[in-house]
């Protein structure tokens, strides 16, 4: 199964946004598996103004996720992508339900497989010298019991920061990602995010 889910903001109907890529199917154990890819509304404009946005997508996703658990205690959900928020902000920690991983887990929950690494400042995204994991992978709580026949665990997402993906960071010193553009100015690079992926088990 495949969908676009549209986006439709009430307060603004002229407003767009990206759709959410929602996907079903059978997997190698016999399972079904469920992913949603997003690329949330951007921040232009400041985080708070643009924030409400960000939230409102984040409500949908969380509705088709709750159709789901409805259907089965024990769903395997992966959503990822560019959430353009943190782990800690509204839409990913309040409204989607993401929450750190711990010892014990539900499967009727989410999880956020980055939230440690952002805590510890690492991330995919580097704003006024300080990185962020505003590209995220959450996974529900079924595939993280290791009873279960597909699984994945805390340290098996992680950013994917390969040199040729870097670039020196002359303002804040360090590294940050090898941008496609910096304003109009094309520097042939690859983009300003870095990669996130995560092993899964079998």
């Amino acid at each position: 199964h495949n969908e676009a889910i549209r986006i439709n903001f009430p307060t603004a109907p002229s407003s767009k946004t990206r759709d959410i890529l929602f996907a079903s199917g059978i997997i190698p154990t016999g399972d079904t598996l469920h992913v949603f890819v997003c690329h949330f509304p951007s921040r232009l404009g400041g985080e708070l103004e643009s924030e409400d946005r960000r939230i409102f997508v984040a409500s949908k996703v969380r509705e088709k996720v709750d159709s789901i658990f409805a259907k089965s205690d024990k769903a395997n959900i992966v959503i990822m992508g560019d959430f353009n928020d943190y782990p800690t902000n509204r839409s990913i920690s309040e409204i989607l339900g993401a929450q750190q991983l711990s010892n014990q887990t539900s499967p009727k929950k989410l999880y956020n497989m980055v939230y440690k690494l952002h805590l510890e400042g690492k991330g995919s995204n580097k704003h006024q010298g300080e990185w962020g994991a505003l590209d995220q992978l959450i996974v529900s709580g079924n595939l993280l019991n290791p009873q279960s026949k597909f699984t994945t665990k805390d340290g098996d997402a992680r950013f994917f920061d390969a040199n040729f993906l870097l670039e020196d960071d002359k303002q804040y010193l360090g590294k940050q990602p090898f941008r496609t553009y910096v304003g109009m100015k094309y520097q042939d690079g690859f983009s300003d995010h870095l990669p996130v992926y995560a092993d899964f088990w079998y």
